[in-house]
């Protein structure tokens, strides 16, 4: 088209150049159509995968074990519901921008060098030293987003705790101390957050400042080493770098970054299905004899087994339809192990936990 608006004498320009505009319209709207019926695939893809897994820490965490709940925190099972599978949503949206970024890039460098030969080289050589930069900030994305998922964690668990125990605070007036104590985790906080949005504000001026600096230094090469430069081969160079710049330097970094947060999410939320589960019990009923509801012999149970003290030993007992159970002893004796293992083995019979002094602690 450009090579009609130069030369309009040359036989049959006019009728190529209405081809040339034919073919870059449809190749327009063809573009527009496939690339938003990509994203809109890819976010639904990711909105299941998003679903499912917060479908399976759910799950997970109904079946968490005593001990596996001394691993975790209410904080971190809310921070992985609302912060890490919304990672999902994102990395899929943008991940194969990982293998087109280069492919791209080297197809955009043989049509270049069809054009300008050897002096393309010094705007891809840019192009190439900004990969390379923002894969280094792909790393320092992932660190910075581990380290402000463990803050999160801590801020949320502290912020759980101190609603619980509003009224203990609001006694002792420790309101002051607690909104300092939290105004301090936030910050942290809030300080990897913002490290983050520097490096994205990076990010997003090496794009709008990236096809400038790879035209300049690509047409001032090509004036060094006295190549000619016509009008269709500069509008042809621009818009070749034009459409670079959005997959090398804009696609491509999110892509990244996106990545290297979603690993980072897939490791914690896989650590957290990792955690021990409550074993399903099998009970086999044995025949009643209609004057037995439970019957316990010779009972050791342990509130965690890896330190290998049982909260519970030799325990022996058995307990009739209309009879009143009474478990006396003094604090820690494992009136509360007693009654915590009758209601998970879901038996119909109510314990009356009493203190030596015959004080009821509870019915």
């Amino acid at each position: 088209m450009i090579s009609y608006f130069e030369d309009p004498k040359v036989p049959d320009a006019l009728h190529d150049a209405y081809i040339c505009a034919a073919v870059l319209s449809a190749c327009v709207l063809l573009w527009a159509i496939l690339h938003h019926l990509y994203f809109n695939h890819f976010q639904r893809t990711g909105m299941r995968l998003r679903v499912a897994t917060s479908h399976m820490i759910y799950r997970k965490a109904l079946r968490l074990s005593n001990s596996a709940m001394r691993k975790t925190t209410t904080g971190q099972i809310v921070n992985l519901l609302s912060n890490d599978v919304k990672r999902f949503d994102q990395v899929t949206t943008f991940l194969h921008y990982l293998w087109v970024g280069p492919l791209q890039a080297i197809a955009v460098t043989a049509l270049l060098w069809m054009e300008i030969e050897i002096s393309c080289l010094a705007g891809m050589a840019v192009l190439i030293i900004l990969l390379l930069l923002q894969s280094c900030f792909g790393k320092l994305f992932s660190s910075f987003r581990s380290k402000t998922a463990a803050l999160t964690d801590d801020r949320i668990k502290t912020m759980s705790e101190v609603i619980t125990g509003i009224r203990t605070i609001k006694t002792y007036a420790w309101e002051k101390s607690f909104t300092d104590f939290i105004t301090k985790l936030r910050r942290n906080e809030i300080s990897k957050i913002l490290r983050s949005s520097c490096l994205r504000g990076m990010n997003l001026a090496f794009f709008f400042a990236a096809s400038k600096v790879m035209i300049f230094i690509t047409f001032v090469i090509a004036v060094v080493l006295d190549n000619p430069i016509t009008a269709s081969q500069v509008f042809l160079v621009v818009m070749l770098f034009e459409t670079v710049r959005f997959t090398g330097t804009l696609y491509f970094p999110m892509a990244i970054e996106k990545v290297s947060e979603a690993v980072v999410s897939i490791n914690r939320i896989k650590d957290f299905l990792l955690l021990e589960e409550i074993p399903p019990h099998d009970h086999q009923l044995l025949p009643s004899d209609g004057e037995t509801i439970v019957n316990v012999q010779d009972l050791t149970a342990f509130w965690d087994k890896e330190s290998g003290t049982p909260a519970l030993q030799g325990l022996s007992f058995t307990v009739r339809p209309g009879e009143l159970l009474a478990v006396v002893g003094p604090v820690g004796a494992g009136k509360v192990c007693s009654d915590a293992f009758l209601q998970l083995d879901n038996s119909p019979c109510y314990i009356l936990r009493v203190e030596p002094r015959a004080e009821c602690d509870s019915v």
